[in-house]
């Protein structure tokens, strides 16, 4: 195994167990943590949160893909004018985007909860 392929699969097995352990620990504190709020605000980080490691891992899952020798004419990253393919310009994308939402989400998910203001809540007359 080339030392390219190595990388490639220790950084796979790497997001996918800290990706693991992140929602599996998100999981389990949300009910105590974010129990007091409407559903969407109670799971949102952690919905995000999947959704932000599925795109992280779209770029790293394409390079084991390429690594095994399949799907070689569609995965690979640049044109013979070294120009991003169209799978090359999604890893990248999804990566990003994945990021960002990764942070926004943990963010989120650590900030204070806060009192429920649902509409009802919110629309309650005054004390």
């Amino acid at each position: 195994m080339g030392s390219r392929k190595l990388a490639h699969t220790l950084m796979f097995a790497f997001n996918l167990a800290a990706f693991s352990s992140l929602l599996t620990f998100v999981a389990v504190k949300t009910p105590g943590k974010r129990g007091h709020l409407a559903f969407a605000r109670r799971w949102g980080p952690f919905f995000a949160l999947v959704l932000a490691a599925s795109l992280i891992m779209v770029d790293l899952t394409r390079h084991i893909c390429l690594d095994a020798g399949m799907f070689l004419e569609q995965l690979h990253m640049f044109n013979p004018d070294m120009s991003l393919t169209l799978a090359g310009r999604l890893g990248m994308y999804s990566t990003w985007v994945g990021n960002i939402l990764l942070m926004v989400s943990l963010v989120w998910y650590v900030l204070p909860a806060g009192p429920d203001r649902s509409r009802d809540a919110f629309l309650a007359p005054p004390l």
